[in-house]
């Protein structure tokens, strides 16, 4: 029988769920990169793997590396790195989460710089990969640990509402510029909650979540890396923060 202790739900001897911080970080452009990838090269990549795709497997390999030891790995999701750690190791750390988090932006930017100039394939999706950068979403909630088909897993409310995040709204406020979106629940425990620009998400299976922005090319001092717009226009997507 599964039980609330008044801070987690245990099973047994065993805890089944506590309260974690769910961190996302996923590479912004990574579909329309592939697409690009697929129209320079074609569909069939049997004879030649394009540089595109050694370059992608070295940034997500990266970003795993670099979590750690603030943040466990969780698992892949395609573009997107999903990590977690106990409540317990991060509350009242915001700014020791922050610098960690900024100190991966960087390596990934000069990750970004050096896969581009050491790559020797200069079709135009490849080399587009200095135009690719990073998002973040960081939510605190209950999240249970369950193993299932040999892996462990996180799952629950709290862990859906982190994934949706990564579907926001936060460029119109901020322009196409890197970010972490930290919800009113870990900002508040991070003490971080008069940091960035307040903003707010409705998701219809999730509900409204209160979130700050925070611009991590600010942070970290580090200009934005924007890409052209696929319209065929040659302006750039907007660099300014709206508040």
């Amino acid at each position: 029988m599964t039980v609330w202790d008044g801070a987690r739900f245990v099973s047994g001897d065993r805890a089944s769920a506590v309260d974690r911080y769910l961190i996302l970080v996923d590479i912004s452009g990574y579909t329309g990169f592939l697409a690009g990838v697929e129209d320079a090269h074609g569909k069939d990549f049997r004879a030649s793997l394009p540089a595109g795709y050694p370059i992608l497997d070295e940034l997500l390999q990266g970003v795993v590396d670099a979590l750690a030891p603030e943040v466990d790995l969780v698992k892949l999701e395609g573009d997107a790195v999903f990590g977690s750690a106990p409540a317990d190791r991060l509350d009242g750390r915001g700014d020791a989460l922050l610098q960690h988090l900024v100190a991966l932006y960087r390596a990934f930017a000069v990750r970004r710089t050096n896969l581009r100039t050491a790559s020797d394939d200069t079709c135009v999706a490849c080399t587009a990969v200095e135009h690719l950068d990073l998002k973040m979403a960081i939510h605190r909630g209950l999240a249970v640990e369950q193993r299932v088909a040999g892996r462990e897993d996180l799952h629950g409310p709290a862990v859906i509402a982190a994934h949706r995040l990564l579907k926001n709204g936060v460029r119109d406020r901020i322009g196409y510029r890197p970010y972490i979106l930290v919800t009113a629940p870990a900002a508040n425990a991070l003490g971080l909650g008069d940091r960035g620009i307040p903003h707010a998400e409705s998701y219809a299976d999730v509900g409204s979540i209160g979130a700050r922005i925070l611009d991590l090319a600010e942070l970290a001092g580090i200009e934005p890396a924007a890409p052209r717009l696929h319209d065929g226009s040659s302006t750039w997507p907007n660099l300014e923060i709206i508040s």
